[in-house]
C-alpha cells in the first residue's frame, strides 16, 4: 500500500512539473511524452483517477497560467497588447497542444483538456486584463493574433450555458468585430449568469465588411499525438492564423 502511494506522489509530481516545464517555454525530453501518457493511464486506473481532472484543473493549471499573466502584467499599454499576442501564439500553437498530448488519456471527459485549458486562459488571464481599455484606445493597432484569440474563445462553448466571463468576452469581442450579434441575450451580465441554464445557443451568423487582406485563415486543429508525430521536438516558429466557429461573410449592400 505505502508502494502505491509512493508512485501515486511521483506520478503525480512527474504531470506537475511536465507541464510547468512546458509553460516556461523548455521541452519535453526524449521518451517523456510516453512516460506521462503511461502514468496518467495508470493513476486513471487507481481509486485517485477522478481527482486528475481537478488536479489539472484547479492546481496544474492555475499555477501555468499565472506564469503567463505575470509575464505579461510586467508591460503596459500599446507595449502589453503586442506582448500578449505574442504569448498567445505561443500559448495557442505550442503550449496548448503539448498539454493535449500529455494528458491525451483524459480525452472523453466532460471537458476536453483543451476546453479546459482555453477556458482557463480566458479567466485567469485574459479577464485579469484591462484589455477593453486598451482596444479602444488602440483599434487602428490591434494585432491579428488579438481577434484570433478572442473568436477562439468565444467559440469554446460551456456545458451549462453562457457564463458572466463568456459575456464578459463577448464585451470584448464586440471591439473588434462588427457588428457583432451577441449569443448573449440579456443585457446585464449577471442576469445572464443567473440564467444560464436556460439559455439556448443559436446559430449565429454575421455579417460585416472586410477586406482581402484582414481575412483570418483557418487554423488546423491538431489533436496532441499527432502534433507531437509531426513536429518532433521542434519549435513552431510560425504564427497559426485565426480560426472561429463565426462565419465572417462578406456584405456587399442591398440591391
Amino acid at each position: 500500500m505505502t508502494l502505491i502511494f509512493k508512485n501515486m506522489n511521483a506520478f503525480f509530481f512527474s504531470i506537475y512539473a511536465a507541464v510547468i516545464k512546458v509553460f516556461k517555454g523548455e521541452e519535453l525530453q526524449p521518451n517523456e511524452l510516453y512516460c506521462l501518457n503511461e502514468n496518467t493511464r495508470w493513476l486513471l486506473r487507481t481509486d485517485m483517477g477522478f481527482f486528475i481532472k481537478e488536479y489539472f484543473q484547479n492546481q496544474i493549471l492555475t499555477k501555468g497560467l499565472s506564469i503567463i499573466l505575470d509575464e505579461i502584467q510586467k508591460h503596459e499599454g500599446e507595449r502589453q497588447l503586442f506582448v500578449l499576442a505574442q504569448v498567445w501564439d505561443r500559448f495557442f500553437t505550442e503550449i496548448l497542444p503539448t498539454l493535449q498530448a500529455i494528458l491525451y488519456p483524459l480525452q472523453g471527459q466532460e471537458l476536453t483538456v483543451r476546453q479546459m485549458t482555453l477556458l482557463g486562459f480566458r479567466d485567469m488571464v485574459l479577464l485579469k486584463l484591462s484589455l477593453g481599455d486598451l482596444l479602444c484606445k488602440n483599434l487602428s493597432l490591434i494585432p491579428a493574433s488579438i481577434t484570433q484569440m478572442l473568436l477562439v474563445l468565444q467559440g469554446i462553448q460551456e456545458s451549462r450555458g453562457p457564463s458572466k466571463q463568456y459575456c464578459q468576452l463577448e464585451s470584448l469581442v464586440a471591439l473588434v468585430v462588427k457588428p457583432y450579434l451577441w449569443n448573449c441575450r440579456h443585457a446585464s451580465c449577471t442576469e445572464q449568469s443567473a440564467t444560464r441554464a436556460q439559455v439556448s445557443h443559436p446559430e449565429i451568423r454575421i455579417t460585416h465588411h472586410i477586406s482581402e487582406g484582414s481575412l483570418l485563415s483557418p487554423v488546423v486543429e491538431q489533436e496532441g499525438e499527432m502534433y507531437f508525430e509531426q513536429v518532433g521536438n521542434l519549435r513552431r516558429h510560425s504564427v497559426t492564423n485565426a480560426h472561429s466557429d463565426i462565419k465572417l461573410l462578406p456584405n456587399y449592400g442591398s440591391d
